[in-house]
């Protein structure tokens, strides 16, 4: 697990505005995290995302048929959260305050999921 570590704190520390990451099961458990700050449950943050990745998979690749779902983005006054499956069953979260880099984000999130799956394969 120090592998998956390692890769969570790299993108916290290389997307500006990024305080946390983790990798979160399809059954809403979460498998590894860093967080450099108090203001997100990242346990509770999994658990949720991984319903709402459910439900926007059924939503939009089996009932309008647009495929699967590759990231979304979520901002809100104080947050930003993205989220980019790694697998069917595994996610990337990221967490960060309302200045994060987007484009940093996606571009860094992006590296680090080819690095997790060369990981779990």
């Amino acid at each position: 697990m120090r592998e998956f570590a390692d890769l969570l704190s790299n993108l916290v520390i290389a997307t500006d505005g990024l305080f946390a990451a983790a990798i979160g099961g399809i059954d809403g458990l979460l498998i590894e995290s860093f967080n450099s700050s108090a203001k997100v449950n990242l346990e509770g943050a999994v658990a949720e995302h991984a319903a709402l990745l459910k439900s926007i998979r059924n939503s939009y690749g089996v009932a309008m048929g647009s495929g699967d779902v590759e990231e979304w983005l979520v901002l809100t006054g104080d947050l930003t959260a993205h989220v980019k499956p790694v697998t069917s069953d595994y996610f990337l979260l990221s967490i960060g305050g309302k200045d994060v880099n987007l484009g940093r984000l996606r571009l860094n999130a992006a590296r680090t999921i080819k690095d997790l799956k060369e990981v779990l394969t």
